[in-house]
């Protein structure tokens, strides 16, 4: 059975994969890049590697809020970065008979592939692949 980490954006909950997650960090000295753009809160030491902060509430368009403490780190085969969130929340197993799919024009623009209810709260699942995309084509 699956399992993801839900965490907060702004007022919604999203959700990554625990198979998408390298590990969990309490957030380190964050180091700033020069002409870094605004989605990107600077660099951390990670285990002796150098690796980007996204802040992933600017970069999907919700209001600057106050971060968690912890940052996620994506597994190093998918790509070097951290994403900074305003909350982290709890794991939940994802129930398959729960997803419910969205249109095109809201996983392009949230960069989300399904959402899920859970105990009455949706939940927006993180595809990550297209945010690695979007990241991609932005300047």
């Amino acid at each position: 059975m699956e399992q993801m980490l839900v965490f907060g954006l702004g007022a919604e909950l999203y959700g990554l994969e625990v198979t998408q997650i390298q590990e969990i960090v309490e957030r380190p000295a964050i180091h700033y890049i020069p002409r870094a753009p605004a989605r990107l809160l600077g660099a951390v030491n990670f285990h002796g590697s150098i690796i980007p902060v996204l802040d992933l509430a600017t970069f999907l368009g919700f209001p600057p809020g106050e971060l968690s403490p912890r940052v996620l780190v994506l597994p190093f085969q998918l790509c070097s970065l951290a994403l900074a969130v305003h909350s982290t929340q709890r794991i939940v197993a994802i129930d398959a008979d729960a997803l419910m799919p969205v249109d095109r024009e809201r996983q392009e623009e949230s960069c989300i592939r399904a959402a899920m209810n859970c105990k009455g709260q949706i939940i927006n699942i993180l595809d990550v692949p297209s945010l690695l995309a979007r990241l991609e084509k932005q300047p």
